[in-house]
């Protein structure tokens, strides 16, 4: 059997499809400390959570490479994620540095279970400021969904493009980043992307193992290996 259609049995048979996933403004945003205000600074660090606490604020303050930082998480990114690994291959894609990249996949998966290592940065890619499928093991084109902030990256793979709106928790302003408060003890994040998003994933998931039945036989699965396709699916939904 070969390499892609042992690929496509494994997959099939266990009905996933790959799921690519970009870091800055898709899952998360993240400031350098030294950017934001004091009194800001001062409001932050009275509510950022510890490394172990996936159920607070989402906001973290972390310090990486020297360089102290904080990040807030995208509103239902941990729900998202757990549902999504039901159906999905999960990888992280990132034009951050590898360094970075392994840092936000320690926040986001502190039991590694998700992504399992499928953590991919610029330091991977094969074209400078651009991302591609053929860095990630077992992707292609015919069964990955993409979700990103921005477009022009994907310049090879538009098709499998599910853009997402720019997460951006701290506002840009002429002094550094605004923080948006409620004036009590939570954070204002009303931000709802990652749960229309997921929505739409159940319903490509649903339709193309209706589309596309999972085959029984080595026959079978080499057919299905020429006509099996999520961007036909993604298109229509």
């Amino acid at each position: 059997m070969s390499g892609n259609i042992r690929r496509q049995s494994f997959f099939a048979r266990k009905k996933l499809l790959c799921l690519v996933l970009d870091l800055d403004h898709t899952l998360l945003h993240s400031v350098r400390i030294k950017d934001v205000p004091m009194d800001e600074q001062e409001y932050l660090n009275m509510r950022v959570s510890s490394r172990k606490d996936t159920d607070g604020n989402n906001l973290y303050k972390i310090k990486h490479q020297n360089v102290g930082m904080y990040t807030k998480l995208r509103p239902y990114t941990r729900e998202f994620l757990k549902e999504a690994s039901g159906m999905f291959k999960l990888f992280i894609y990132t034009t951050g540095t590898r360094g970075y990249a392994r840092e936000m996949g320690r926040l986001l998966d502190p039991d590694d279970v998700l992504f399992e290592n499928n953590i991919v940065s610029r330091d991977d890619s094969t074209v400078v400021n651009k991302k591609n499928l053929d860095v990630l093991d077992g992707s292609d084109e015919k069964n990955t969904i993409i979700i990103d902030d921005t477009e022009h990256v994907w310049k090879e793979h538009g098709e499998n493009l599910i853009k997402i709106d720019k997460y951006m928790y701290f506002s840009v302003v002429k002094r550094g980043h605004k923080l948006k408060k409620d004036g009590g003890e939570g954070l204002v994040d009303e931000d709802n992307a990652l749960k229309s998003i997921s929505e739409v994933l159940h319903g490509v998931h649903k339709m193309f193992f209706a589309s596309f039945p999972v085959p029984q036989t080595y026959h079978e699965f080499q057919e299905y290996a020429k006509i099996v396709d999520v961007r036909p699916v993604l298109r229509y939904v």
